[in-house]
């Protein structure tokens, strides 16, 4: 009765903490995802084929089993989620490194624990009492081996604040670095502790108790690298977006200047007009005249041309805003898209003009990349309401976006730098006056509505 009691409890202490790694393994991966639900049945798979290769005749050895649940889980995550496959293996081998460290050290202190609690003789007539010493043990190495596990998943996610972000090759192996260390030294560990007990029959860590102190030290240091690791990267990734934003506010100030130039040499050519009219208008005058018609057509038409030119053709109320829509609806047109208008600057509300230049430039130029279908089109209003000044830019698309749950706006399918912060960029200046930017999609198109207070 006694064995088969022994022998429940060894299988169910396996089967829990398969089950416990799952459930770590799903809520690690979660936060990564756009469909959460994934990350069930990424916790799933894993389980699953865990459990096939437990059951199955034939054994493979513990490294090989595991790899193989953590690749059939890593399987599952990326053909339910096909963005940024090189995060999906940093979250697949650092889950197999911390799953393997923190079983590791859980058995040191479970170890450390079972020297501690000697069955002595006394006790070889009481097999009850064996067997509720086991009970005791394997209960408490479930409990520490769940609280390792859910400790490191948790501290990692913690670190790691870019979840959406893509990540490059070059990035996932300097991630990978710590993971791949912590692997080698917990394999040579075994290793050498496997030869000993070969050839001498005893435990390496019962006859040397430092050595079980030894790995346990190390099995720590090893998870607390992949930590730090995690840190730096992320430092190193906002250090890269803050230089990405300002590269960003240089060139859109780049832009301002460079539409400043256009607006004076504008007014410049308006002025040269004006001034030469009363010779233009003496010289039409003159041709009449002398019964001169036909030459008279030719320079009223040629006239009516250069005015036209002069002439802004977008009336928007302010200079800088009719450049920046007229060289957003001359691009547009080059690229055979509809341009609808019907903008007006706020005037007298106390809204600069560079902040609207701003979101103008960013909207526009994403609206301009993204427009699409059989008849692509852009459609800019404005207007206001009480003290709320709103601006709606839509345009058509195909496809469908997909948002990051954390700041609410579409994620850049792009890598290069700068790209994606257009509209954080708009939202920080709405925020600057109060309000705040939302993004819409609809059957056949994307609606962005920007939002500014005034006072």
């Amino acid at each position: 009765m006694v064995a088969y009691a022994w022998a429940i409890t060894s299988y169910s202490s396996i089967f829990v903490i398969l089950l416990i790694t799952g459930i770590c393994f799903a809520c690690f991966v979660r936060p990564y995802l756009a469909d959460k639900r994934t990350a069930w049945y990424v916790g799933i798979a894993y389980c699953a084929m865990m459990l096939v290769l437990y059951l199955i005749p034939f054994r493979l050895n513990n490294f090989m089993a595991y790899a193989a649940g953590v690749l059939a889980a890593f399987l599952v995550m990326y053909a339910m989620d096909r963005r940024n496959m090189e995060q999906k293996i940093f979250l697949a081998v650092t889950f197999f490194s911390l799953r393997w460290l923190s079983i590791a050290m859980a058995d040191k202190i479970d170890s450390a624990l079972s020297a501690v609690i000697v069955m002595q003789k006394t006790l070889a007539a009481r097999p009850w009492v064996q067997y509720g010493i086991y009970l005791a043990t394997k209960v408490l190495n479930i409990v520490i081996s769940f609280l390792l596990i859910a400790a490191a998943m948790h501290l990692l996610n913690r670190a790691v604040t870019y979840k959406k972000g893509n990540m490059t090759k070059t990035e996932l192996i300097m991630l990978l670095m710590p993971s791949f260390s912590a692997i080698t030294g917990y394999g040579i560990l075994q290793f050498y502790q496997n030869i000993y007990e070969k050839d001498t029959g005893k435990s390496l860590t019962n006859v040397y108790g430092i050595y079980g102190a030894f790995s346990f030290l190390h099995y720590l240091v090893s998870v607390v690298s992949i930590l730090v690791m995690a840190v730096m990267f992320q430092r190193v990734k906002a250090v890269q977006e803050e230089a990405a934003g300002q590269k960003l506010v240089q060139s859109q100030a780049a832009d301002m200047k460079k539409h400043i130039g256009e607006v004076e040499k504008l007014y410049r050519d308006i002025r040269l007009l004006r001034h030469d009219m009363g010779n233009h208008i003496q010289t039409i005058e003159h041709l009449i005249e002398c019964n001169e018609k036909e030459e008279a057509v030719r320079y009223t038409a040629r006239l009516r041309k250069e005015w036209q030119e002069t002439g802004n053709g977008i009336q928007s109320g302010n200079p800088v805003t009719d450049v920046i829509l007229m060289e957003k609806k001359k691009q547009a047109e080059e690229q055979n898209i509809r341009f609808h208008c019907d903008f007006h600057y706020p005037e007298g509300k106390g809204i600069d003009a560079f902040d609207i230049s701003v979101i103008l430039n960013n909207a526009l130029d994403n609206s301009l990349e993204a427009a699409g279908g059989n008849s692509p089109y852009i459609r800019i209003t404005s207007y206001c309401k009480n003290n709320i000044f709103m601006i709606v830019i839509s345009n058509s698309f195909e496809g469908w976006l997909v948002t990051d749950e954390i700041n609410g706006l579409p994620v850049s399918g792009k890598t290069d730098a700068g790209h994606g912060l257009g509209l954080l960029n708009i939202r920080r200046v709405a925020q600057i006056y109060l309000g705040d930017i939302a993004l819409e999609q609809e059957e056949g198109k994307v609606v962005l509505t920007v939002m500014l207070q005034f006072q």
